[in-house]
């Protein structure tokens, strides 16, 4: 069994989270030392991490840990690039990896869409014999809340398409929207996760911010189930 802590959308030294109360630094620092206590020595990243000026802090407080890394809207390649890059595009954060039961696929939405240079690569990528675990910052299905109305994927359709031309099982780890949520469509399962700093009101006609809490999700993967759990914290 293999165990990733999912974290993401910590928008490190924004004005937003104070403005709303929220420390993000702190909220890092638990999040940390409780996935160390439990000894999860790999992580994803999820995408915003925030204000360039923070890249700095946030990567050596991960040096200790098996990193992959997706890019959010408040992320900007040219600077994450320089300290953390993989993948063969000159100016986009995908790539993939394999294990004997998986392949692990991570995409680049910091301009809100995905480029047709990504979309090209993951047609060629797909493995219709192993189940694909799928790492995009904005959600790909649809969520009844009021940010997906104002801030979703944009081409999302074309994304979902390739995926629902798998023969695969497909899991889909996200963030962007602040908030817990799952939901499933065809070969299609998709988790999107809480922010570590804070979160957004899924049930409600506009946007609220909750700084009540923060947290983040374990991921278990065995070789024929995946498991997930959410870890909170009060803030």
């Amino acid at each position: 069994m293999r165990q990733i802590a999912y974290i993401t959308d910590l928008h490190l030294y924004e004005q937003f989270p104070i403005d709303n109360h929220v420390d993000p630094k702190k909220n890092f620092e638990i999040v940390l030392a409780d996935i160390k206590k439990r000894n999860i020595s790999d992580m994803v990243y999820g995408g915003d991490i925030g204000a360039h000026t923070s890249h700095k802090f946030f990567f050596e407080k991960l040096q200790n840990f098996s990193l992959n890394l997706i890019l959010g809207n408040h992320d900007k390649f040219e600077y994450v690039k320089n300290y953390f890059y993989k993948g063969d595009a000159s100016d986009e954060l995908y790539y993939r990896f394999d294990d004997d039961n998986y392949q692990y696929i991570f995409l680049d939405t910091s301009v809100d869409e995905l480029s047709s240079a990504q979309l090209d690569w993951l047609k060629g990528e797909l493995d219709h014999v192993k189940d694909l675990i799928l790492f995009v910052h904005h959600p790909i299905l649809e969520v009844d809340t009021p940010v997906d109305k104002l801030y979703p994927l944009k081409n999302r359709e074309e994304l979902i398409s390739i995926l629902l031309g798998s023969k695969s099982k497909v899991t889909v780890f996200c963030g962007h929207y602040h908030m817990n949520d799952e939901q499933e469509h065809s070969n299609i399962k998709q988790y999107t996760t809480q922010s570590m700093s804070f979160q957004l009101t899924k049930d409600a006609s506009e946007i609220v911010v909750d700084n009540s809490l923060f947290g983040y999700r374990i991921i278990e993967i065995y070789d024929d189930k995946i498991n997930t759990r959410l870890i909170n914290f009060n803030q």
